[in-house]
């Protein structure tokens, strides 16, 4: 596959303000991240709010932009498919941490796909039983 001409934008969608601090955590270890954004749906908020704030940067946006949530099905995901639907930007659920790094190292080099692949190859990989690892167990 080929190198994208333009570099996605990541967009981070969360119950709450979990998204912001997986995007500070992964700020600490990298350093700024250009072209990321974080919507929050906070408690009380209409799924409608959390649309209108992220419809208009979304407009700017370049088309193969990624949109990580929380958990699927949530009303993060549900509102982020809507956007998907109109724009073809891939969704990935289930957000982490190691997810966040792979997409910002590997974001200016890789086709859209590899990308959305390696990104939730490193989510998978990332989770680990460390106990039964310490303690000289074959399985994770």
């Amino acid at each position: 596959m080929d190198k994208l001409n333009v570099v996605p934008w990541l967009f981070v969608i969360s119950h709450g303000r979990f998204g912001n601090e997986l995007v500070n955590s992964c700020e600490m270890i990298l350093g700024k991240i250009e072209n990321i954004y974080c919507f929050s749906l906070m408690p009380g908020m209409a799924p409608e709010k959390l649309m209108e704030e992220m419809g208009e940067v979304l407009k700017r946006s370049p088309t193969h932009s990624i949109i990580f949530t929380d958990i699927y099905a949530g009303t993060p995901s549900n509102v982020a498919t809507v956007f998907a639907k109109r724009k073809g930007f891939p969704v990935i659920c289930g957000m982490n941490l190691p997810m966040l790094i792979e997409a910002e190292m590997h974001r200016n080099e890789l086709s859209i796909e590899e990308l959305v692949n390696r990104i939730i190859e490193a989510g998978g990989e990332s989770i680990k039983n460390v106990t039964s690892i310490a303690n000289g167990n074959t399985y994770e």
